[in-house]
């Protein structure tokens, strides 16, 4: 919604009458005066003439900007754009492959590009071994580390690589490397449209209209497993950080793979793809569980996809390693189709008088991006529990609540569904 602070324009028109007249000059008073009230009117037309015209520009332009929300895809509900007119371009380009390409000391960088080739070039930069060799992270087979330029303390540009760790002779070195992903850290580089760090969010908008997807304090752009991350301040709304992803899945795939997992573990929310949202997660007694740990989890922002909410019971102890994870709870309504942004409350209350415990969850989801930041929206689940103690969801009552706005608080969703007739076996 745009909204725009109308000018009031007011005239005033003020005579000013001398009663004073000295009577032997007040014939030529009376026409000098005369003279100055024609002068005057004339001029107060003028002004009223010019205003009309002023007010009707600025309707117009308001109209115009109108147009331009109504044309919209409903992209920005009910919160306020960026002060200029068009915040979104009106026909993007889509998206092409060398959208994702950047160039570097006349180099062009893409998902292609041969890292030993760079390395032969330019170096390792300034800093490499004071930076331990660009290490980030690792196991027994897999290294990955950053190669930046010209300096590791403050670098123009940042390669993410990933490295095979071979033995050579007695020591460790890399091996095959291919580039991951590449981070823009100067604003003297720009994407193929002209995307720079210090751009305002409006312009990131204009050049590639609505994103892929968008997180927090991101709006990400993809095509075929390539990902333009842009990262922007939200106290000053400009642009920060430009990452571009050319090789984030498989790398992240094959670096999990040299982990030692066991067979039979069961997953862990605090290991990828799940983190865990500890402000959400509580000890509470349960029935049929005892004291349990009730986990809020969101799966991780690296994985590249819809942000979903899960839910875990955890035994409530650090001795017992074995079967850590109790039980995962059902698909959480607010997952429908939609991005999570943050895991907003969770009650747990017998809400249908079975004498069971059942858990109340509010979460909000983004609807989408504008010249300010992202938007969300509050939507709420419910888990019943059965008879058996597991949990069970009922998809048309989640659906009520949500479509009749009974989703806002705990206390709105705990009163709405106390009217409701609720048997769960």
């Amino acid at each position: 919604m745009v909204t725009i602070a109308k000018k009031n324009v007011t005239e005033s028109g003020q005579s000013l009458v001398n009663d004073n007249y000295n009577e032997k000059r007040g014939k030529d008073m009376y026409r000098q005066g005369y003279g100055y009230l024609i002068i005057m009117l004339v001029m107060i037309l003028a002004l009223t003439a010019c205003s009309s015209s002023s007010i009707h520009d600025f309707n117009s332009g308001e109209t115009a900007t109108t147009k331009v929300k109504q044309e919209d895809t409903g992209y920005y509900p009910d919160k306020k754009l960026d002060k200029a007119k068009n915040v979104v371009s009106a026909d993007p380009k889509l998206l092409q492959d060398d959208d994702f390409e950047v160039s570097y000391r006349s180099h062009k960088i893409d998902k292609n590009t041969d890292i030993k080739e760079l390395i032969r070039k330019w170096g390792y930069g300034e800093g490499y071994d004071n930076f331990n060799r660009g290490y980030v992270s690792g196991n027994g087979t897999y290294r990955r580390w950053s190669l930046s330029y010209p300096k590791y303390e403050d670098p123009e540009i940042d390669f993410v690589v990933l490295s095979k760790i071979e033995l050579e002779g007695e020591e460790l070195v890399d091996g095959e490397s291919y580039l991951v992903a590449v981070s823009l850290e100067n604003p003297k580089f720009k994407t193929k449209r002209g995307l720079k760090i210090g751009d305002t969010l409006s312009k990131v908008l204009q050049l590639y209209g609505q994103p892929s997807i968008v997180k927090n304090g991101n709006v990400i752009y993809s095509k075929d497993g390539q990902h333009l991350s842009i990262n922007w301040d939200t106290k000053t709304e400009k642009v920060n950080n430009i990452f571009i992803e050319y090789n984030m899945e498989k790398s992240v795939k094959q670096q999990r793979s040299g982990d030692y997992v066991e067979e039979d573990a069961q997953p862990d929310p605090d290991l990828e793809p799940y983190t865990i949202q500890r402000e959400q997660s509580f000890t509470t007694p349960l029935n049929g569980w005892g004291e349990v740990k009730f986990i809020s989890t969101l799966k991780d922002e690296d994985m590249n996809d819809l942000i979903q909410a899960k839910f875990f019971l955890e035994v409530n102890s650090d001795k017992n390693v074995e079967n850590k994870i109790l039980y995962e709870f059902p698909e959480f309504y607010g997952n429908n189709g939609k991005m999570i942004d943050r895991i907003k409350a969770v009650s747990f209350k017998d809400l249908n008088q079975d004498g069971r415990t059942d858990i109340v969850i509010i979460a909000d989801y983004i609807t989408g991006v504008n010249a300010h930041g992202i938007e969300t929206l509050p939507v709420a689940g419910i888990y019943f529990q059965r008879k058996d103690n597991t949990y069970t969801t009922l998809p048309k009552l989640d659906k009520n609540i949500n479509q009749t706005g009974h989703n806002q608080t705990l206390q709105n969703v705990i009163q709405y569904v106390s009217k409701q007739r609720i048997n769960v076996q």
